[in-house]
């Protein structure tokens, strides 16, 4: 996801998707907004699970599995480091905040971006089976 996205090219994006949503049928366009409310995120859980949580746990709610892998393996790695007495593991820490801070300063932006992306998805497959 591209965090540097304008928000006007976002709006545009919604705007386009709206457009070609309210072109479905009566039926489908029921359906369409039926499943999308199953799928859609809300930023302010995202933002508190970052917030909340080192660690990646707020990838998990985005369904990014191997991104949350990854960041539990590292925290769990310089925890266990400092434990050991690799005091020099904390820098991993903190390199992992500083890559998290971005993501809590843009959780709107980011989960604006994935719900456009689920939406396109969903829209995707009403319009193949018409």
């Amino acid at each position: 996801m591209a965090i540097r996205q304008s928000w006007q090219e976002l709006d545009d994006q919604d705007e386009a998707l709206r457009q070609q949503i309210n072109a479905l049928g009566d039926e489908q366009r029921r359906d369409f907004y039926r499943e999308q409310s199953a799928c859609l995120k809300d930023p302010d859980t995202y933002a508190a699970l970052n917030w909340l949580f080192l660690g990646g746990f707020h990838h998990l709610y985005l369904r990014k599995y191997r991104l949350f892998a990854l960041e539990f393996s590292l925290l769990c790695i310089a925890i266990l480091g400092w434990l050991l007495g690799y005091v020099w593991l904390l820098i991993l820490l903190a390199f992992m905040l500083l890559y998290e801070l971005p993501q809590l300063f843009f959780s709107q932006k980011i989960v604006r971006q994935y719900n456009y992306q689920q939406s396109r998805k969903l829209l995707e497959y009403y319009q193949r089976h018409r």
